[in-house]
């Protein structure tokens, strides 16, 4: 059974896996979809049990990607199985109600679904500049849009800030009943410490909340964990993941 902080963005990679038909992993204790060549958001593997770091590299399969683990895991334990291009993070499960806030100061932006092609052309810009996200990565997130966005079955909200009509920041958010979970958020470095995260995370729950949703959540870096707790989310409990980049 996968962690449950986990079972929202596990369905998220099966519908994007489903969307660009990616590859099934079905392995002992370990399932989710490679469905890129080099965007490592789009390849998540997702283990039930204790794996080894050398098992997880193998379903990788020399792709960048994300392996959640069941149980903690430490650098030792690579430096003993020697697959050196894996890397140990930590990461916080955290939770919020998607109510309105009492007091809300919008920054001086505008935040926008994404829903042209134009739309998506700068949102994959802010995406893939903070992430190092490969240009070829723009034609997967279109068809991910066309399929799980407004045009499609709706599932998937693509959001973008822009601050005198440039991109700065990005979110998204994956509806299923009564959760929505939160990806994907990151601001350009000059556009940082304007309040646009907390912006996008409102947007966010505003969504939800018409859609009658009333529970968010999200896995956190350290680094981005302050700002995700000052607009009402709490840690649940850490999780441990190997990173391929």
């Amino acid at each position: 059974m996968v962690e449950p902080l986990l079972e929202n963005p596990k369905a998220l990679t099966e519908r994007i896996g489903e969307a660009l038909g990616g590859a099934a992993v079905e392995r002992p204790g370990l399932s989710g979809f490679l469905s890129s060549k080099s965007d490592r958001f789009l390849n998540q593997l997702f283990a039930s049990r204790k794996i080894t770091p050398r098992d997880a590299a193998e379903a990788l399969e020399g792709r960048p990607g994300f392996v959640w683990l069941a149980e903690k895991a430490d650098a030792d334990e690579l430096d003993a199985a020697g697959v050196g291009r894996l890397v140990v993070l930590k990461m916080h499960g955290m939770t919020a109600l998607t109510a309105p806030p009492k007091e809300l100061r919008l920054p001086e932006a505008e935040i926008a679904e994404v829903r042209s092609g134009g739309d998506l052309d700068d949102w994959f810009a802010v995406y893939s500049e903070v992430f190092g996200a490969d240009p070829s990565g723009r034609d997967e997130w279109a068809r991910i849009h066309h399929v799980l966005g407004p045009s499609g079955d709706g599932s998937l909200l693509l959001l973008l800030a822009r601050v005198d009509d440039s991109p700065a920041a990005t979110g998204a958010a994956f509806f299923q009943p009564g959760l929505v979970g939160l990806y994907c958020f990151t601001t350009l470095e000059g556009m940082r410490r304007r309040g646009l995260a907390s912006a996008l995370v409102h947007a966010s729950h505003e969504a939800a909340r018409a859609r009658g949703i009333e529970r968010a959540i999200l896995q956190a870096t350290g680094s981005g964990k302050p700002a995700y707790v000052r607009v009402g989310y709490r840690e649940e409990r850490s999780l441990s993941v190997l990173f391929s980049p």
